[in-house]
């Protein structure tokens, strides 16, 4: 099997509301994607043409701990951070 790129990762949030308002409307990423109903939701916002980044709606999920990321820790971890590429210092 040859791999060509990572379709999407997925994450969990408990307002996809506020989520989208942020990817989509202060980070500019196309929602191109949404399933489920108002009980279970799961949007798709576009990264690049062939990678997206989605989210799950918990209503009952909860933030872990802010982190710097990279830094070791002990016990249980979701996840340490996600980085985007962008053309040029300009863009970020």
């Amino acid at each position: 099997m040859k791999f060509n790129g990572i379709n999407h990762v997925a994450f969990a949030t408990n307002d996809l509301d506020k989520t989208i308002r942020f990817w989509r409307d202060l980070l500019g990423m196309r929602l191109i994607a949404g399933i489920g109903d108002r009980d279970s939701r799961q949007y798709f916002f576009e990264v690049s043409e062939n990678s997206m980044i989605s989210f799950f709606e918990w209503p009952h999920v909860q933030p872990v701990s802010d982190k710097n990321p990279g830094s070791p820790v002990k016990g249980p971890l979701v996840f340490d951070h996600l980085c985007f590429a962008v053309e040029n210092r300009d863009e970020l």
